[in-house]
């Protein structure tokens, strides 16, 4: 068997190595002549999932912001839509518009991977693009529900302030220590050994209570019920419901579709754009179905999944001290890495003899980079993919990162 193995292996690292298509820069702002590959393979979708193997990469996010630049430039794609709160996203979408707000201040209320330098270039891009082209604008769409910000304990501070100060301290020891979640994730303070113990959602559930018992407390109260509801559906709590997310975010973007003309740029995590019939985490999560299956459901090949890849790097600005090894031997991202040129492309779908067919057709570890990664323990963070080519229709691979910058 390990010798079959291994004759499946080198078939695949021939295979890349033949078809890739060497690319020039992950540079955003370079040309995108380099790119007419994977132009030609996204002429016929309504939708294109950029599937990001981690948030923390700098060169991942760049060759995403290329790829978005390529499909709104020579494709026609005018929406980006991206999992976070929609009225957030609404106040960059009104600046990529219109000039109108602080993009800086609105990239603070997105979820923290999305605080990044690399992440404000392509909102400054969206805004350049839409100078140039008044009467065609590109549009930020934003697919979860309203969220609660830190702006909102301050104001269910300020009216406990107002009408209820003698209960202020008490209120203050609840949320001082939840508010701490949004710049660091429950479930990632619980896998650093930070977190202080007792469960974010049993302070917000006494906070809110507190607030319940005092008067003319309906707009506090709505602030901190929405409080409650952001720690009572986060990893750490058990209560993230992936198939209520898959539902709204491909009801969102299906409508989008409905006047046939629109084009939309999705870029997720892996897990999210993957067209995934059951997606096995390595953690947190029970399996599900990805959202980019539903829309290969939904639209067929009017669905492109595309990845983005790495070999190994350094990811500390997002995970501090962490330094990602080179791939687990055996592993889809070990034959990627192996293979190909230092920064490339793979049409998936490219043909095969019958040994890389097998070696497609997986299992396979793919690795993801999530908020709890341990390069210590790296081989947990890999996970158990499907035929690669059914998950991914094409690849954007680069050997080697360096981390994001958090603004």
């Amino acid at each position: 068997m390990t010798v079959r193995n291994d004759e499946v292996a080198a078939a695949a690292r021939r295979w890349i190595g033949e078809n890739a298509h060497a690319l020039a820069a992950t540079d955003p702002a370079e040309a995108l002549t380099d790119l007419e590959p994977l132009a030609a393979m996204a002429s016929g979708a309504a939708v294109v999932g950029i599937g990001e193997s981690t948030r923390a990469g700098h060169e991942v996010t760049a060759l995403g912001h290329r790829v978005l630049r390529l499909l709104a430039e020579k494709l026609g794609f005018r929406v980006l839509a991206i999992q976070d709160d929609e009225t957030v996203v609404d106040r960059l979408d009104a600046y990529v518009r219109t000039g109108e707000g602080d993009p800086r201040e609105a990239l603070a209320d997105l979820w923290v991977p999305w605080r990044s330098r690399e992440m404000l270039g392509v909102v400054e891009w969206a805004r350049s693009f839409n100078r140039r082209h008044p009467s065609d604008p590109f549009r930020m769409v934003g697919l979860n529900p309203p969220e609660a910000r830190p702006a909102h304990y301050g104001a269910v501070l300020g009216h406990v302030a107002a009408v209820g100060g003698h209960r202020l301290d008490e209120l203050r020891r609840h949320y001082d220590t939840i508010v701490t979640a949004h710049q660091v994730p429950e479930h990632v303070q619980k896998a650093r050994g930070t977190h202080p113990g007792r469960p974010f959602a049993d302070h917000a559930r006494d906070a809110r209570d507190l607030v319940a018992s005092l008067p003319h407390a309906d707009a506090a109260l709505e602030a901190a019920q929405l409080i409650v509801d952001f720690h009572s559906g986060g990893f750490a709590a058990g209560g993230f419901d992936y198939a209520a997310t898959r539902r709204r975010s491909v009801a969102a973007m299906t409508a989008l579709l409905e006047d046939g003309a629109t084009k939309i740029a999705y870029w997720e995590g892996m897990s999210f754009t993957a067209n995934a019939a059951r997606l096995e985490p390595a953690a947190l999560l029970e399996p599900f179905q990805s959202v980019g299956n539903e829309l290969r459901r939904r639209l067929g090949t009017g669905y492109l999944s595309l990845l983005i890849g790495f070999g190994h790097g350094d990811v500390s600005g997002l995970h501090p001290g962490q330094r990602v090894p080179p791939p687990m031997a055996g592993s889809a991202d070990a034959e990627l890495a192996a293979a190909g040129p230092d920064l490339y492309a793979l049409d998936m779908h490219a043909p095969r003899p019958g040994a890389v067919d097998e070696w497609l057709r997986g299992p396979r570890g793919l690795r993801i980079i999530g908020g709890i990664y341990d390069a210590a323990a790296d081989s947990d963070h890999y996970l158990a993919a499907g035929r690669l080519d059914e998950w991914f229709d094409a690849l954007l691979h680069v050997r080697a990162i360096t981390p994001t910058t958090l603004l």
